[in-house]
């Protein structure tokens, strides 16, 4: 992209990282999920606790719903790569940090993260400078949906084999995206996987941790 400012993380999955971040350090014990990885890759300033969409009572049920939906995802991916599953995409990746936190289970698979190409430029070079790296089998797939980008010729060029079950999720992404934007992203027919979406929510969320107030 040319303009500069495109080069950085989308706003809304910066807030996402940050919120999920503050449940480590706001909420009490057990702890939906542990991810302070996407703290790292913004380095916000000292001050960005005290923003106000950071207050910690204000933002409790948001947080909530935030790790309660990425934590089904996670068990979910843990389960099927048990039984054998090889692929993973995450459309409208951000800054998920699936492949930094769980690298004994991602390692196993090929992630797909599909993304804006300017925020997903970022991400790497972002990764890189921590020391993440990004292994061969943590595939970037950039799509730029407001130019008539297709997320599926972009999977396939990222060496997906649409002859294999996969997982796909999109959390957030209709919430994120503008409108002519996520109904090119709906309307692209990508590859029809297999997918596998029986599970539970885990029982931390709704006995001793946070309260989700929306389903995963």
């Amino acid at each position: 992209m040319s303009d500069k400012q495109d080069v950085a993380p989308d706003s809304t999955a910066a807030r996402v990282a940050l919120w999920r971040a503050l449940h480590v350090e706001a909420d009490p014990l057990p702890h939906v999920l542990e991810d302070k990885i996407g703290l790292k890759l913004l380095a916000p300033d000292e001050g960005w606790r005290s923003r106000g969409d950071m207050d910690p009572q204000f933002t409790r049920p948001f947080r909530a719903s935030i790790v309660a939906r990425a934590r089904f995802i996670e068990d979910l991916v843990v389960e099927q790569a048990g039984r054998g599953l090889t692929q993973y995409v995450i459309l409208g990746a951000g800054l998920d940090t699936f492949a930094q936190r769980r690298p004994e289970i991602a390692s196993r698979l090929t992630v797909f993260e599909i993304d804006q190409p300017g925020p997903q430029a970022w991400k790497r070079q972002r990764l890189i400078e921590l020391g993440f790296g990004v292994p061969n089998w943590l595939r970037f797939v950039p799509v730029d949906f407001e130019a008539g980008g297709s997320w599926r010729d972009g999977l396939v060029t990222a060496g997906f084999d649409d002859s294999k079950p996969a997982i796909v999720v999109s959390t957030g992404v209709s919430i994120s995206h503008r409108g002519g934007e996520r109904g090119h992203a709906a309307r692209s027919r990508g590859p029809r996987p297999r997918i596998d979406a029986r599970h539970d929510v885990p029982a931390s969320v709704g006995a001793g941790g946070p309260r989700s107030t929306s389903r995963a």
